[in-house]
């Protein structure tokens, strides 16, 4: 039986939440590699510039989500919520809808913060990993904390959300890359953190070799 394909780079970056929302879900999906001056798959390219010229990406851009009918859908947080919705991981109604997207734009502004390091300087990476750890990743989590606090240990509503496995990610990027004392005074994060983390399958997909290896952030 056909299962869906994700279309991306071999690595976690914007399609990792869209792997946890998968994993979380209980979905098999087959990934698509894209690289540079690399072979064709399957009988279709993995060369990005030869999967842009195909007209298969929407916005000359990956990830993309393609289903076994033929339904194809760019942008990473498009398919994340999509996703979300199909497979009950989007609130159960408009209301917690609409929360749930508010979680997922906070942690979108997070994350661009955090790609600051990315694009930044050589001489400028000290400046700005402080900054990332006194002033940005103590406000954001701050803002989660107290969403948390407002209902009792979960984002939105009373099950597992999208929201809560992009909490759970932008907190495992902070640890990986050396932020992890910015949690230090937000114990409802580091609470919600391992109680996520325990999830049977979300647990089996970060230990399996499904997953791609961590690339952190330059120092």
């Amino acid at each position: 039986m056909p299962i869906p394909t994700l279309i991306y780079f071999p690595v976690r970056g914007r399609a990792e939440l869209i792997r946890l929302i998968l994993a979380e879900a209980g979905v098999e999906y087959a990934e698509h590699p894209v690289g540079k001056d690399t072979p064709p798959q399957n009988g279709r390219p993995t060369d990005f510039a030869a999967l842009k010229a195909s007209g298969l990406l929407a916005f000359n851009a990956v990830p993309v989500w393609e289903e076994p009918d033929g339904f194809h859908l760019a942008q990473s947080l498009a398919i994340a919520n999509h996703l979300a919705r199909a497979h009950g991981l989007f609130g159960k109604n408009a209301r917690e809808q609409a929360l749930v997207e508010q979680a997922l734009g906070g942690f979108e502004d997070a994350r661009a913060e955090l790609r600051k390091l990315a694009t930044a300087a050589v001489e400028e990476r000290a400046t700005v990993r402080e900054k990332l750890l006194t002033e940005s990743a103590p406000r954001w989590l701050g803002h989660f904390d107290r969403l948390l606090a407002a209902n009792t240990g979960l984002l939105v509503g009373d099950s597992v959300t999208s929201a809560d496995l992009a909490l759970w990610s932008l907190v495992e990027m902070y640890r990986d890359n050396g932020f992890g004392s910015a949690l230090e005074g937000f114990p409802r994060v580091s609470a919600h953190f391992e109680q996520i983390g325990r999830r049977p399958r979300l647990a089996a997909y970060v230990a399996s070799t499904k997953r791609h290896p961590l690339m952190p952030l330059p120092r």
